[in-house]
């Protein structure tokens, strides 16, 4: 799916992204959004964190359109990545009913949902030697199945948000989720809500 088909798909698509503390579930968002600006996109973004710090529930929404916003908020997710196995429980109640789910294949080991796309996104961001990068590689796989954001966007704004040491490795992270993500879009099927689709 390309983003030219965005504007004759749909004038309205709301991410989520959800994890835990410590996976760059913010900063994913941001940079989302500010990849979407780069495309041309009207552009609204949120957050929200568990009462916890550091491990607990964390959110970044990202609303993204080919006209203005009137409501900043998601009405119903078009698209949820989901790096944590509570987090994709506690936000698949939003989901539309033909949305995507992204999910990393070990931390989310169980995914109710009809449309899935699982991969290994912590196992990639270990072997470009930066644990931290899960977040990157988990914008590799929405630049593939999404038709908001382009992948060169995203890569500027990943040069332009991220440290000049870190930018190589996570890069790195973005562009394996990405090939991997390419794959296996074409043959992505329609699951049964008991079933999971694992790469």
């Amino acid at each position: 799916m390309s983003t030219e088909s965005f504007s004759t798909k749909n004038t309205r698509y709301e991410v989520r992204v959800a994890g835990s503390g410590g996976q760059g579930i913010v900063l994913a968002g941001i940079m989302l959004a500010e990849a979407a600006i780069l495309d041309g996109r009207y552009v609204a973004q949120s957050q929200n964190y568990g009462p916890e710090a550091r491990g607990g529930n964390s959110i970044s929404e990202v609303i993204v359109s080919d006209g203005e916003i009137d409501y900043p908020q998601a009405v119903k997710l078009d698209l949820l990545v989901a790096l944590t196995q509570e987090a994709c429980v506690r936000n698949l109640p939003s989901m539309k009913e033909d949305g995507l789910v992204i999910a990393d294949s070990y931390l989310v080991r169980w995914v109710p949902w009809d449309r899935v796309a699982r991969l290994p996104f912590q196992q990639i961001a270990r072997d470009v030697g930066e644990t931290r990068a899960i977040n990157m590689a988990a914008l590799g796989a929405v630049a593939a199945l999404c038709p908001i954001v382009s992948a060169d966007a995203l890569i500027k704004v990943m040069a332009k948000r991220l440290p000049s040491s870190k930018v190589e490795a996570n890069r790195k992270a973005f562009n394996e989720a990405l090939q991997a993500t390419d794959k296996i879009k074409d043959s992505l099927i329609t699951l049964r809500p008991r079933d999971t689709f694992e790469i």
